[in-house]
């Protein structure tokens, strides 16, 4: 190892305890204090000028105070499974901030200034109390990962199809009733998770998602899919069973990468034609519909590599 990578590898020894930490304190670059039974964040953390990322999981903190701003050089804060109810506005001052989790809290709301935390990149927020979110989340442009998932969330602002950066969005468990109309924006989005939620239309724009991989739309109430889904061209797995379908777009088998398709339990009477176009289908659920079995059999021999349940 050189000297150069050694000295980088010292950098970013991990120090597990306040006691060690405060004796080097210009050494400590990451503090990893999860399981200590915290009620708060130690007023220690504050006396490491080069502190980049902060592990604080699964304490009893019931706050962040507002000088945490101090921490200049923070990167990174993982505070999940504590007690918070609040995201204070001197959080939104870290401006080196690129991951930030909250989950499994007791947080009701994502506060107005949150799009200043520009380098953002992951945010993390799921099993909290959340019902409201500010447009100000828009401002994002740098975020790579959202997960609101297991929230109170029943309306996402507009401003969120301005994460243009974003690749994972993870929405499901909520009382969402329609996606963002822009949402075709997010142009780099893989993973759409959005299931378990009261959503009854897909917008047409998700046809604009054109890196999109993964669709999970399944436990909704869903009467049609748009015809642009088959602009989709990189999707490889839907799900989107138990909804209201009674039909699926004739476009579906322009997913031509397409290797899981399940459509279970809805109200499904027929089955497109170019259903055949899924060349890579490996399997097909079509079960608890109100198919005709009989040209079911028709259809599973135009895929004969795929497995079918109906």
């Amino acid at each position: 190892m050189s000297l150069k990578n050694e000295k980088k590898a010292e950098s970013r020894v991990i120090f597990h305890s306040l006691k060690d930490a405060s004796k080097e304190p210009d050494k400590v670059v990451i503090l990893d204090l999860h399981l200590k039974k915290l009620k708060s964040i130690p007023e220690e953390v504050y006396n490491f000028p080069n502190l980049e990322e902060l592990y604080l999981m699964n304490n009893s903190i019931t706050a962040i105070p507002p000088h945490i701003k101090a921490i200049k050089k923070l990167v990174k804060i993982d505070l999940s499974g504590n007690e918070i109810s609040v995201i204070p506005k001197e959080l939104f001052e870290l401006k080196e901030l690129k991951t930030l989790i909250l989950s499994w809290n007791n947080i009701e709301e994502i506060p107005d200034g949150i799009g200043n935390l520009t380098k953002l990149e992951w945010l993390g927020l799921n099993h909290n109390n959340i019902n409201k979110i500010s447009k100000d989340i828009g401002g994002l442009t740098n975020l790579r990962e959202l997960v609101l998932s297991d929230n109170e969330i029943d309306e996402l602002p507009n401003s969120i199809s301005k994460l243009s950066s974003m690749e994972k969005l993870r929405i499901s468990n909520n009382l969402i009733e329609e996606l963002p109309k822009n949402i075709g924006h997010m142009k780099n989005l893989t993973k759409l998770e959005a299931h378990e939620n009261n959503i009854i239309n897909i917008p047409e724009s998700i046809g604009d998602l054109e890196n999109l991989e993964k669709l999970r739309l399944y436990k909704n109430l869903i009467e049609a899919l748009p015809e642009s889904i088959g602009n989709c061209k990189k999707l490889e797995k839907l799900l989107i069973y138990e909804n209201e379908l009674e039909a699926l777009p004739e476009s579906i088998g322009k997913l031509s990468k397409l290797e899981e398709l399940d459509v279970s339990n809805n109200a499904l009477k027929s089955l497109p034609e170019d259903i055949s176009g899924l060349i890579s289908l490996d399997n097909l659920d079509i079960s608890k519909n109100d198919l005709d079995y009989n040209a079911v059999d028709k259809f599973a021999k135009m895929i004969p590599n795929a497995k079918v349940v109906f």
